[in-house]
């Protein structure tokens, strides 16, 4: 569907005020697909992907009728190395927003093993954080019974680990999008509660993951742009149709790893179980996509962001109340949004999501080539 940024772009571009109307296909995962038998949405208000995973240059252009329709053709080559599960696509003007620079859209962090995050029990013999197992091999082990039996509350895995093939967890959206490598935590490695003022509290010896020498200088982002961060949730049991009353994810930006002390700012997420506004779906839907405006995260007096150098994640999933063991939380990919940098030549042309059989996402495997094609159908009224 063309945007209505898209319908102002297109008649610049008609009369010579916009350079390009059509440059760089985005690819993206944090919409739901859509059943073949469904009504796509009304997209024309949007701009910009749910969650951006990259973009690649339109290399070729063309025009088909397809049943008495008449459609322009946009294709674009994907990366051949890495893994990636589509379920939307969007159509930009260019590459990127010039009027942004350096503090334009960008995924800061997706979780592979390059960037070193560590796992940290504060309630252990040393307190030092290590590094974090990675396990290659089918989660159920040779049993192949679909139960995840890692005794490790933190790891690493890839998203096409066999027990994501389970039509129950596939069904479920389980899976991760955003690249292969994935770091799962235990729904009770983390005691997470709400205080009195409706903030997030940190139980004692709560463990959590991080990452030290970061380096996020927001400062010249508006309030208004978002960080945005993709995770699931995933039954210990794939066969078990128990759902979590309560998701607590805590994404600190620190001076320090002690909590509670220097300067620091905190993505509170706290998602109840229900189909209400404020609320998310778990029976039906587990890929969730957090969002919260720079102006909307806690901060301590003074923070800035030139002074992180620790980033940290605690997750806790709740059943029956308590915190449990038979639920693990999978992060994906943390990504910054720019909604401020305004650019009368840039944005969002295109959109449409994923739709197929069965409602599910498009997997593009790794080191294989692939192309992608948008078709925009013409008319006049």
């Amino acid at each position: 569907m063309i945007t209505n940024t898209g319908k102002n772009i297109l008649a610049k571009y008609l009369i010579g005020q916009a350079p390009a109307y059509a440059s760089y296909i985005a690819i993206g995962c944090g919409a739901n697909p859509l059943a073949s038998d469904s009504v796509f949405g009304d997209y024309s208000n949007k701009t910009r992907l749910d969650f951006e995973m990259f973009r690649v240059p339109i290399t070729s252009r063309g025009y088909v009728t397809e049943d008495g329709i008449s459609k322009i053709v946009l294709t674009a080559e994907l990366p051949s190395e890495e893994r990636y599960e589509i379920s939307e696509v969007g159509i930009f003007s260019a590459g990127a927003n010039s009027q942004a620079g350096a503090y334009d859209s960008k995924t800061v962090y997706a979780f592979t093993q390059d960037e070193n995050w560590q796992h940290h029990v504060p309630s252990s013999g040393t307190g030092l954080a290590t590094a974090i197992p990675v396990v290659y091999a089918p989660l159920d082990g040779e049993l192949e019974n679909n139960v995840i039996n890692q005794t490790y509350s933190v790891f690493q895995t890839n998203a096409d680990n066999r027990i994501f093939t389970n039509s129950n967890r596939l069904n479920r959206y389980e899976r991760c999008r955003f690249f292969n490598n994935i770091v799962v935590m235990r729904g009770d490695s983390s005691s997470l509660t709400t205080n009195g003022d409706g903030h997030i509290a940190v139980g004692s010896g709560s463990e959590h993951i991080h990452l030290t020498g970061a380096i996020l200088d927001f400062n010249k982002n508006a309030p208004t742009d978002e960080i945005k961060f993709g995770f699931t949730v995933i039954n210990k049991t794939g066969n078990s149709v128990a759902v979590p009353d309560n998701v607590k994810i805590l994404l600190e930006f620190a001076s320090t790893d002690v909590h509670n002390t220097g300067q620091w700012a905190r993505f509170e997420l706290n998602l109840d179980n229900g189909t209400g506004s404020t609320q998310h779906d778990f029976s039906t839907n587990r890929y969730v996509v957090a969002s919260k405006q720079l102006q909307q995260l806690y901060m301590s007096d003074g923070f800035t962001w030139s002074s992180v150098d620790v980033v940290k994640i605690y997750a806790c999933v709740t059943e029956n109340g308590s915190p449990s063991e038979d639920f693990y939380v999978c992060f994906d990919a943390i990504r910054l949004e720019n909604n401020s940098s305004i650019n009368p030549l840039y944005g969002m042309t295109g959109y449409s999501v994923i739709k197929n059989i069965g409602a599910q996402t498009i997997v593009k495997a790794a080191n294989t080539t692939n192309y992608i094609e948008f078709r925009f159908a013409l008319d006049v009224q």
